[in-house]
């Protein structure tokens, strides 16, 4: 049987020894001078009862000389993951600093500890973990970094101006627009449902379906990619009286259009169908997609933001000046014939 390696303290030790937040303790050994001098006696008191040795991204932070971060995700390959993350590393060079992106596979352990090992040989600043999933997130956050942490899915996901996330108006961007345009009968085809994103969507368009009084027709589960488009429509779940479909990203719609061609059923004609992301081959669809565009860009930039703020400890920057969902009208909508 092997036998388990004990593991040096890490700044979450000590934050929940002194009872306070692990950025609290990250701002301790940065010299912060702001901290109430009893939580700065606890903070100490922890450090030295766990014989707590800061690593290198601990000293880089606390001597201001490290200018690199790490980005870890478990998924580069979906558009708006791939985008957020440039987005990161474009804000992160402009200021100065270097990115090291980091892959894994959520579902390996292994992969972790590699990970793991890999950030703790770096002198780093700082950590974006973008956890798109329940699973991402899970794993993420077990993870013991002694580095100021960013762990969200992105700013798209984040409460907006009205109290929803801005995914959850960006599809409902679409679905406004084809009841505008006349229909009544609109099936939305989902994400994979882990993703925080997905959830996000599903729930908009549900919320303004019952507002506008409009029949539920039942979500059909996919998984972002064009194949789950394709099936959804092939695998004849969708309602003869559908006139629309409100796809969760614009591979799934590609997907749907393909099997509707197939069928012989027309694009905008007989079925009006909208995309979501505004991928940059969205325009050449045939028809040229309907869809949502989130400005990714500016998501990176967000992100990159609210790590430095983190590290300086200053209030996170806000949201609603910036990341706006907009539609964009194409050729695949078109009024119910």
């Amino acid at each position: 049987m092997a036998t388990k390696k004990s593991t040096a303290a890490t700044i979450y030790d000590v934050a929940e020894r002194a009872g306070v937040s692990h950025q609290t303790v990250s701002r301790y050994l940065a010299g912060y001078e702001g901290i109430r001098p009893t939580t700065r006696e606890r903070v100490a008191v922890a450090l030295k009862e766990l014989d707590y040795r800061p690593n290198l991204a601990a000293r880089s932070l606390a001597t201001s000389r490290s200018h690199r971060i790490a980005v870890l995700t478990g998924d580069l390959l979906a558009a708006g993951p791939s985008r957020t993350v440039q987005g990161v590393a474009e804000a992160a060079r402009a200021a100065g600093y270097v990115v090291d992106i980091i892959g894994f596979d959520v579902d390996d352990p292994s992969s972790l500890t590699e990970v793991m090992d890999l950030i703790r040989s770096q002198d780093l600043a700082g950590v974006v973990a973008l956890a798109v999933s329940d699973s991402m997130h899970d794993a993420i956050s077990r993870l013991a970094i002694d580095a100021p942490l960013y762990l969200d899915s992105g700013p798209a996901d984040l409460p907006g101006p009205v109290g929803q996330s801005f995914n959850a108006v960006g599809i409902q961007l679409a679905l406004q627009h084809l009841i505008d345009l006349g229909h009544r009968e609109i099936v939305h085809i989902t994400g994979a449902m882990d993703y925080l994103a997905a959830k996000a969507r599903v729930n908009g368009f549900e919320q303004l379906i019952r507002e506008r009084g409009l029949r539920a027709h039942p979500v059909i589960e996919g998984d972002w990619t064009p194949r789950s488009g394709y099936a959804a429509v092939t695998s004849g779940q969708i309602d003869p009286a559908v006139t629309a479909i409100v796809a969760a990203n614009d591979q799934i719609a590609l997907g749907a259009l393909r099997a509707l061609d197939e069928a012989g059923v027309r694009c905008p004609v007989d079925m009006s169908v909208t995309g979501f992301d505004d991928i940059p081959e969205a325009e050449y669809y045939t028809p040229s997609l309907t869809t949502v565009r989130i400005d990714f860009q500016q998501q990176g930039t967000y992100i990159f933001n609210a790590l430095m703020a983190q590290i300086r400890g200053d209030e996170r920057p806000e949201t609603g000046a910036f990341i706006k969902p907009q539609l964009v009208v194409r050729a695949s909508t078109a009024p119910p014939s």
